[in-house]
């Protein structure tokens, strides 16, 4: 996930040791759905697109990567309504992964990411 390297390294993250449990950040570009980066344990970040229906929040999608010396490795993938893959080793969406990757960058998240840390 390069692109999401490159958000949080332009909001001055270098590295997801450097994020506590629970920070997010959120990405806005008009057009998409807004892009969140939470860090939901030691060597877990979450990066989705989520939209609210019928008050619940919906996934479209979440990965959550386990990182390990710099390795990203998703782990659970959910697209809602009624996609859900849960494996520690690991799930299998290294394609998905790497098309949302260029998406994430084309659809302007990254240089929306970089404008947000020049207004601070």
């Amino acid at each position: 996930m390069e692109a999401i390297k490159e958000i949080l390294a332009s909001l001055g993250i270098e590295s997801i040791e450097e994020m506590t449990v629970n920070e997010s950040y959120t990405i806005e570009v008009y057009g998409y759905e807004d892009l969140t980066i939470e860090k939901i344990g030691p060597s877990r970040v979450s990066v989705a697109h989520h939209y609210v229906q019928r008050g619940d929040l919906m996934s479209d999608p979440e990965i959550v990567f386990h990182i390990d010396n710099g390795e990203w490795r998703p782990v659970r993938y959910t697209q809602h309504p009624g996609i859900h893959q849960h494996n520690p080793a690991g799930v299998d969406v290294e394609d998905f992964v790497t098309q949302w990757c260029e998406n994430i960058r084309e659809q302007g998240f990254v240089d929306a990411a970089k404008e947000m840390s020049e207004g601070c």
